[in-house]
């Protein structure tokens, strides 16, 4: 099998996987889940569902936890209560000793996207991508290459393969960037505000790359600014602040009637709704 295809079947099982089981049984679950840095609470026993196959977007002020919610779900900060299931068994949980533990096999089933690459200044585009294919899932280094060079190629990335990040665009380490994540087959993606350091013109190319991985059926948790792209991908959205869930509804109707007063006056002052 040459790699196109079997990318389009790892494409394939992946839609499958997302469509697969129980539609009510949530694929992400947050129970109660408190974060505090220091004295500041920014995630105050939140709860929130998010169903295999949608693609949540997440919108409110700076300072609302939104970022934190998305690192928190990539283990990447401990919670101080309560615990996030992943497919209906506990993912990440606090023990008696008030210790995050955190399920690492299901940590590698999601990948995340940041706003500022986080790629590794020293090493070309190439060994960004195979880097973790090889080193975390063993994978044989001729198919981890031939897998980078299939997704950039998709990217229209395939002339970067052993350029360095300091020579690319910020558009194109944003693009290297998501084909790293893509590369350890994840079953959820999350971006944190990834077009927000870019310049305007090579914001469209990125919302391109997610709105394709949109019509494959990727389960996606997304942070933006932009409300326009969150109305255009979203098949469910949140409004967060002060560390709550505030609304949770069809992406129509929070841009067009949201029910809560909070949503409405912070929709307004970026849509002008009133």
């Amino acid at each position: 099998m040459n790699m196109a295809k079997a990318i389009d079947k790892q494409e394939a099982e992946m839609t499958a996987a997302n469509q697969s089981g129980d539609k009510a049984s949530p694929l992400i679950e947050f129970r109660g889940v408190t974060k505090r840095f220091g004295d500041t609470c920014v995630m105050d026993e939140m709860d929130l569902q998010m169903k295999a196959g949608d693609r949540l977007v997440i919108i409110g002020p700076s300072g609302s936890g939104k970022s934190t919610l998305l690192r928190v779900l990539m283990g990447l900060e401990k919670i101080d209560h309560g615990e996030i299931h992943f497919d209906s068994k506990p993912y990440i949980t606090v023990n008696r000793k008030g210790h995050t533990c955190t399920d690492m096999a299901v940590r590698r089933k999601i990948g995340m996207v940041f706003q500022h690459y986080t790629l590794f200044p020293h090493l070309s585009v190439m060994s960004n991508l195979t880097l973790s294919p090889i080193k975390v899932r063993h994978m044989a280094r001729s198919e981890a290459e031939d897998r980078a060079r299939e997704y950039l190629a998709r990217l229209g990335m395939e002339d970067k393969l052993y350029s360095y990040p300091g020579k690319l665009s910020g558009g194109q380490k944003q693009r290297v960037a998501i084909a790293r994540a893509l590369m350890l087959e994840p079953r959820l993606m999350l971006f944190d505000e990834v077009t927000s350091a870019l310049d305007p013109e090579m914001v469209a190319e990125i919302e391109k790359v997610m709105l394709d991985l949109a019509k494959q059926k990727m389960a996606m948790m997304i942070v933006t600014h932009d409300m326009y792209f969150a109305k255009k991908i979203a098949t469910e959205s949140v409004f967060i602040a002060d560390g709550k869930v505030v609304e949770k509804c069809d992406p129509e109707i929070m841009f067009n009637d949201p029910k809560q007063e909070r949503t409405r006056d912070f929709l307004d002052k970026v849509l002008h709704l009133k």
